[in-house]
């Protein structure tokens, strides 16, 4: 990314097993299909609605693009955790050099939560063995030389706590120093590579901010979540922790990508974000960008509410920021 160019992102997803339940379907507890809650056997994105999304992007300004891979390419080093139908790496190099040609610039994603993890098959219950740690490294280079050595890789990170495992039949939760010592690791692999790590901001799965800034390097960049409306016009303390973690971020240092969305059914979301950034963070160097998650799945079947997202982050851009 250029110096002093914001980062304008959008989050899609080639994979969808990131929210699957681990182990046992329990009985009584509904799934919506399309959120991804069941775990798809086949490769569930569908390539025209992928395509149109895409083709989408350029006339709202989007320049970032992050691809929450998953099961959905079927990778040398473990074609084993591929879908039926999963992408070749050669569909995706060709798809990678299509959006560069559009001006946008693709970012790799696999989400290393425990809590999000059914993607990875066998490994998401081998965490902490010399298996797991050799496949998040393999996996890890082989996409990095994919994309050519992105800038970032987004690593996920966030809610690997009980609460959002308990429709799972079977939770697995590091302790904070496990987590700490795990993301480290993966840390160390992109550097290796000479890409930078971007998480979600989930400070307290660390043991908290200040224990998260005393062990983890300022190169890692943050993207906070919030997807309510923010109210205007109070004290800055008597906001929702969530939107404080935007100042927290910075304030340790560390450079931010505020995540907004539409997913709570407040479509002003990106506008009252980008607004609070303004008053709170005003020009501050750690502020790099935004990005927005419509946490929909790419199937026809959200396809518009896919377009309506992307629309309301590019009238929120322009409204803030020109």
């Amino acid at each position: 990314m250029e110096q002093n160019k914001k980062i304008w992102a959008v989050l899609l997803h080639l994979g969808s097993n990131m929210w699957a339940k681990k182990g046992k379907k329990l009985e009584g507890i509904r799934f919506d299909e399309d959120q991804g809650a069941t775990y798809k056997e086949k490769m569930y994105c569908q390539k025209e609605i992928w395509k149109k999304v895409t083709d989408f992007l350029p006339s709202c300004e989007v320049n970032t693009l992050v691809i929450d891979i998953g099961e959905g390419v079927r990778l040398d080093s473990h074609p084993e955790i591929a879908t039926e139908g999963a992408w070749s790496k050669e569909e995706l190099k060709e798809e990678l050099n299509r959006l560069r040609s559009m001006g946008i610039t693709p970012i790799p994603k696999f989400n290393f939560s425990c809590g999000h993890n059914a993607w990875m098959g066998e490994y998401a219950y081998m965490v902490g063995t010399k298996a797991y740690y050799d496949f998040c490294k393999d996996i890890i280079e082989e996409t990095i030389e994919l994309f050519d050595t992105p800038e970032f890789f987004h690593l996920g990170l966030e809610e690997e706590d009980y609460g959002s495992q308990a429709t799972n039949y079977i939770a697995i939760v590091r302790t904070h120093a496990k987590k700490m010592e795990d993301a480290l690791y993966l840390f160390d692999i992109c550097r290796s590579k000479g890409v930078r790590p971007w998480i979600w901001a989930d400070f307290k799965s660390y043991g908290g901010p200040e224990k998260f800034a005393e062990n983890v390097p300022k190169d890692v960049m943050i993207s906070t979540w919030y997807y309510g409306f923010i109210r205007d016009g109070i004290a800055f303390e008597d906001y929702r922790d969530e939107i404080k973690e935007m100042k927290i971020t910075v304030d340790l240092g560390y450079d931010l990508v505020p995540t907004v969305s539409s997913f709570w059914g407040w479509n002003l979301n990106a506008k009252d974000t980008m607004l609070f950034c303004k008053k709170h963070l005003a020009d501050n160097e750690h502020l790099k960008g935004f990005m927005t998650a419509s946490w929909m799945l790419t199937v026809e079947k959200r396809y518009y509410a896919l377009l309506s997202d992307t629309y309301a982050f590019y009238d929120a851009k322009k409204d803030i920021y020109g």
